[in-house]
């Protein structure tokens, strides 16, 4: 995923080019020469189209200004969120923060004095007073302070509540309670993933899943053996490819909020997080890279609260022009960066002051001070909310946040074998089994994940996941223990269309992460023309599992039996029991996985 040019990539026909050109062979304009004109013409004058998905450049502009902050810093309850999260999980600028509310403090003084300057009538000829000016030097480093915090903590900030969304609608979705207008707002969730191989030069895309083909437009014939610069455009931000650039060479992870672009030119906000893939060795073997559209969430500010103020504002401005500031506007504006000890000072004077004239309450209803707005209290950010991020003491370690905490990478059928997995599931004894040999729960769901496997099908299920390997004859015969865990399997190709590894999304808990559920819930039978296996009549379970079984040349159960085969000797049993008993005290520590 090395984000340098590519020699031999040569980027498809897009929008970019020629785009200073798109005009050359317009028609006569259509609008008026201005406003009351009488002048003969055809030109209307329309006004310049809002922002919508057509032109997500603009926004994602706006997403990440400085007028975005400073939406968030003037709203409380969004400022103390904000604040929270620098002090977790970007601490290096915590103090960046601190000095630039206080610069914005400080500005706004000046405004304000300088707006009760106005006010006093000048003498004629001469200009309107001015209280106070802002040192050169003051300026400089308060907009590099302001630069800072836009370049990076400003979109740490944004993804974190991205993330956060995000697994909030996985969750509902895997208990059924999602409704269906998130379904649209974020499409192909927990589906959109590629592998690159740091190996080669270039570090090129290796395997693909098919629905990073469809949200790209790019195809596999394209996409297979390039990096994956090619989603970039021109308005990418230069700070988030460099911060892209320096996790890859580091070997580390990274989760970022990126505009990407289509085959077409279209653009689209790409959550991307990508994780190196360790062998058992430590070593980096490969990238992988997971993506969210979540551009529907940025329009409009359905996503975030205080991207939805922005916007409000823009148009609110757009429409009616910008407030001209008086003395009580500019007051107000700094009365509104106040913090809470400086607040209740200045209301504790004005009390004091009121309470000593006898004005309070002669002032008529219309000037007296209205209530402020309504106070969120011991509603902070959840422990489960806490925990979608890694610990910021675990360092750079390989974890994502979210749903992408616990996966697996699964060779193809018929190996089954879990190759790779995230650093939650990086226990002993795991890495290298198969996968089925992990899966409990009833055995039509065991059957039809392994029908699914072998053909190549995505599929979501319900299982339970076993703290060890095990054979079906473990599984009757010591009732093995497990936990409950859903798991959401996607395919990805390589450039033989034959599916490479299987990118396998564990859920643990539905107050902490959710799945994707793609219609083929396996809690009942399978049914339905596009199911194979287990519920077709060509194949019958025991026979499907039997093979799976042969194949791996694992002892079967006698004919007749759930799971088809031979029955496993006494003695064979017994030998089971006692490999259970001696690794039961190291399993023990890990029942939670």
């Amino acid at each position: 995923m090395s984000l340098g040019t590519a020699a031999r990539s040569v980027s498809p026909p897009s929008l970019f080019d020629h785009a200073d050109d798109r005009h050359d062979h317009d028609t006569e304009p259509t609008t008026a020469l201005g406003s009351g004109s009488d002048e003969p013409s055809y030109d209307l004058k329309p006004p310049a189209p809002s922002i919508s998905h057509d032109n997500i450049e603009a926004l994602s502009l706006r997403f990440f200004s400085l007028d975005h902050l400073d939406v968030i810093l003037r709203d409380h309850n969004l400022a103390a969120r904000f604040t929270r999260f620098l002090n977790q999980y970007r601490p290096q600028h915590a103090q960046a923060l601190t000095r630039y509310r206080e610069t914005k403090k400080a500005m706004a003084a000046v405004e304000y004095a300088n707006a009760i300057a106005e006010q006093i009538l000048a003498a004629p000829g001469h200009p309107p007073y001015v209280a106070a000016t802002l040192d050169e030097q003051f300026e400089t480093r308060s907009a590099e302070i302001a630069e800072d915090l836009v370049d990076d903590a400003l979109p740490a900030y944004i993804t974190h509540r991205l993330v956060t969304l995000v697994t909030d609608t996985l969750v509902k979705e895997i208990t059924g309670n999602n409704a269906p207008i998130m379904r649209e707002l974020i499409p192909s969730l927990a589906e959109v993933y590629c592998v690159t191989d740091p190996s080669i030069r270039d570090n090129p895309i290796v395997y693909a899943s098919e629905e990073f083909y469809n949200t790209t437009q790019y195809g596999r014939e394209y996409t297979i053996g390039r990096n994956c610069r090619f989603l970039q455009g021109p308005k990418s931000s230069n700070s988030t490819v460099q911060r892209l650039i320096k996790a890859l060479a580091a070997g580390q992870e990274i989760c970022e909020t990126i505009l990407n672009y289509r085959r077409d030119g279209s653009p689209f906000m790409n959550l991307l997080m990508t994780a190196p893939l360790y062998d058992n060795k430590g070593a980096v073997r490969y990238f992988l890279g997971c993506q969210i559209d979540v551009s529907s969430l940025v329009e409009g500010g359905r996503g975030l609260e205080s991207f939805a103020q922005l916007l409000a504002r823009d148009r609110s401005e757009s429409r009616f022009g910008g407030r001209q500031k008086d003395a009580k506007h500019a007051l107000s504006d700094l009365g509104g960066m106040l913090s809470e000890e400086e607040s209740n000072m200045v209301k504790s004077q004005t009390r004091r002051g009121s309470e000593e004239t006898g004005l309070g309450a002669a002032l008529p209803l219309s000037h007296r001070p209205t209530r402020g707005g309504r106070k969120i209290l011991g509603m902070d950010d959840t422990a489960a909310e806490r925990g979608l991020w890694p610990d910021r003491a675990l360092g750079p370690s390989g974890r994502l946040p979210g749903v992408y905490q616990n996966y697996l990478l699964v060779r193809p059928y018929p190996s089954l074998r879990i190759t790779f997995t995230s650093p939650a599931l990086r226990i002993p004894g795991l890495l290298q089994t198969k996968f089925l040999e992990r899966i409990g729960g009833p055995h039509h769901v065991r059957e039809g994940i392994l029908d699914a496997l072998s053909h190549g099908t995505g599929v979501t299920a319900k299982i339970t996941w076993l703290t060890h390997s095990a054979t079906p004859g473990d599984r009757d015969s010591m009732g093995m223990q497990g936990k409950p865990r859903w798991i959401h399997c996607t395919p990805l190709l390589g450039s033989d269309e034959r599916v490479g590894v299987w990118m396998i999304v564990m859920v643990e808990s539905e107050e902490v992460t959710g799945a994707l559920n793609r219609g083929q819930q396996l809690q009942q039978p399978l049914q339905g023309p596009a199911v194979e296996g287990a519920a077709n009549s060509r194949f019958t379970g025991g026979k499907l599992y039997a093979e799976y079984l042969r194949r791996e040349g694992k002892p079967g159960l006698e004919e007749g039996s759930q799971y088809g085969g031979s029955v496993r000797s006494r003695a064979g049993k017994d030998s089971v029991r006692e490999e259970h008993r001696e690794r039961e005290e190291v399993d023990d520590q890990f029942r939670d996985f």
